[in-house]
């Protein structure tokens, strides 16, 4: 990891989360489950993915660019570390090839999200900006 990024997540990095846009409410928030957590294809891993703005930056990559990489039928939600960790989750950075910035959340204490925990975070998450 280069230098310039820091291990640890800073309090005011915004948090991006990719969801399908049928699955955004009129309303504009996201339905609960765009916050369940997926394993890798080998069983591993079992985290929600997630990407950092910070490390999007440094590499020179946009929200725009992020939404073209996985297509427009997804969208792209903003959250905010702090308000994350607020809600017991647990962010780390974990490195992928197909785009810079690719990170993991999953609850502090290592339970899966129940719906309740899912709705909350529906309510904080915003398409970002960029987007509208």
């Amino acid at each position: 990891m280069e230098a310039d990024i820091p291990d640890e997540i800073p309090p005011d990095c915004t948090v991006y989360r990719l969801a399908k846009k049928s699955d955004i409410k009129p309303d504009g928030t996201p339905q609960s489950d765009c916050f369940s957590d997926k394993a890798a294809d080998d069983g591993s891993s079992y985290y929600m993915s997630v990407y950092f703005l910070d490390e999007m930056q440094l590499a020179g990559k946009t929200v725009l660019d992020l939404q073209k990489v996985w297509g427009l039928e997804y969208t792209v939600l903003a959250l905010n570390a702090t308000d994350l960790r607020k809600q017991g989750e647990r962010l780390w950075r974990d490195t992928r090839d197909e785009f810079p910035g690719h990170g993991a959340c999953k609850r502090a204490d290592g339970a899966e999200r129940t719906r309740g925990q899912k709705r909350k975070i529906a309510k904080i998450a915003r398409i970002a900006p960029e987007l509208l």
